[in-house]
């Protein structure tokens, strides 16, 4: 996007801020159409790739967003949240192991129990 291009969509925001109803439709008409024109969304012009890769990088650094940093910190987050997870899995897996031996062992005492009662029928 050049420009003029630029100073066009900014008067045409400007309009945005009419006291008349009818003016501030028809800006927001006109904004939607310029993005339309020109292939951009919203979002692409508030972040600055509108207006190119350098002029992007500048917007991001005015605005504070580093993207890279951003990205890296979810990263471990989503690492950390990951390895609770797995120590949980870890946990209810040994749970698991303890509850079919207790009912593997109360199954073989009932066995014994079963055979001792035979012996003394016999």
């Amino acid at each position: 996007m050049q420009q003029k291009d630029l100073a066009r969509l900014e008067r045409i925001l400007g309009l945005l801020g009419s006291e008349h109803d009818g003016e501030r439709a028809s800006a927001a008409k006109a904004a939607a159409e310029f993005m339309k024109k020109h292939g951009f969304s919203w979002r692409d012009l508030i972040e600055g790739r509108a207006l190119g890769v350098r002029a992007a990088a500048k917007v991001r650094k005015e605005i504070g967003v580093d993207y890279l940093e951003a990205a890296e910190s979810r990263i471990r987050q989503l690492q950390a949240h990951n390895a609770n997870l797995e120590k949980q899995v870890r946990r209810l897996k040994d749970k698991l192991d303890e509850i079919e031996d207790e009912i593997l062992s109360s199954r073989s005492a009932q066995t014994h129990a079963g055979d001792a009662r035979r012996d003394r029928r016999r």
